[in-house]
């Protein structure tokens, strides 16, 4: 019995130094060798201060920025009342918002299942463009030429999506 225990102790003590600390150390000092960037977070900095995350999305509520989808975390079936009650409410907002528009793109009424995403679709960031050539004082031309110079391409589809945080960055430095 004194045996057994010894020798699980043994094992349990090597066990923590290797998958709690050598692991750990190895995976970490890989991470930070081939992926820096993503492993400290993708920080976006302006003037040297921390302004968000490439990586996670965030709230804009002034009217003269680009809002992304909903923060709200939504397990909620696609067909179910609930559901459908939420999108046609975060619908109501979005166009009264954005009074000369008619159809909301999908992205913009509903929840990514992590209430993180920090992508919109070109369809909802072309949807924002009135109200915010209008709220700045641009042309629309100018702030679709914006949208047109951040769009990115998914790998797997030809789905263009643009990075919301990159986009109101990108407005601010326009208007400066």
């Amino acid at each position: 019995m004194k045996k057994s225990i010894l020798g699980s102790l043994r094992f349990l003590i090597l066990s923590l130094i290797v998958f709690g600390g050598l692991y750990t150390v190895v995976v970490t000092g890989i991470g930070q060798l081939f992926f820096s960037e993503q492993a400290n977070g993708s920080q976006v900095t302006v003037n040297n201060q921390v302004v968000g995350s490439k990586l996670i999305g965030q709230n804009f509520d002034q009217a003269k920025y680009f809002s992304g989808r909903s923060e709200k975390v939504s397990q909620l079936s696609p067909v179910s009342a609930e559901q459908k009650q939420l999108v046609e409410k975060r619908t109501a907002a979005e166009l009264t918002k954005n009074p000369t528009e008619k159809r909301v793109p999908n992205d913009l009424v509903t929840a990514s299942a992590s209430g993180v995403d920090p992508d919109i679709s070109l369809a909802a960031a072309e949807f924002q463009v009135a109200r915010i050539a209008k709220e700045r004082g641009l042309s629309q031309q100018a702030i679709h030429k914006v949208i047109d110079e951040h769009s990115q391409k998914d790998w797997f589809s030809e789905r263009k999506y643009v990075n919301v945080l990159q986009l109101n960055l990108a407005l601010d430095k326009l208007e400066a």
